[in-house]
């Protein structure tokens, strides 16, 4: 394996460690976050299709929404496609937690591009920023990386 590799995933850790150390006063959980921001991009979702999403059991999805629901941040509603289901919706009051988060997040984010970065190592991180979210949504999976390298 590339040593490389290696090093960017610990990059990106240390990163997603960093940027998650700076919150707007909430004890919200990075799943949590990320729950309420993907209700706020596609809109009310049923569990089992936030699960899909995050690529998180099912259980383990009911456990957040269950979380999000008691602090007032989500609602459950009908699905109108299918009375037995319900909906996840974000609230008025999770978006606007969500929103905070976001503001501080981003202004310690670009702080901390200003400080560090000059104007064209900033170019390529948002370059970088737009690769990995391409490779986020891949669907290979490690092991059949592992059998291609094998095969040559």
């Amino acid at each position: 394996m590339d040593p490389r590799v290696d090093q960017l995933r610990h990059d990106l850790a240390l990163f997603a460690r960093g940027i998650r150390g700076h919150r707007e006063g909430h004890q919200l959980t990075a799943s949590q976050l990320q729950v309420l921001g993907l209700l706020d991009a596609y809109g009310p979702l049923n569990a089992r299709d936030l699960a899909a999403r995050e690529r998180v059991a099912p259980q383990s999805m009911a456990k957040t929404v269950k979380s999000l629901e008691a602090a007032s941040l989500v609602t459950r509603c009908l699905d109108p496609a299918d009375a037995r289901a319900f909906l996840i919706e974000i609230t008025d009051e999770g978006r606007t937690t969500l929103v905070n988060d976001r503001v501080v997040r981003n202004r310690w984010l670009e702080a901390a591009l200003a400080e560090r970065c000059t104007e064209a190592e900033r170019e390529v991180l948002y370059i970088a920023g737009r690769l990995l979210r391409s490779l986020s949504e891949s669907p290979v999976r490690a092991d059949a990386r592992a059998e291609a390298d094998t095969r040559g």
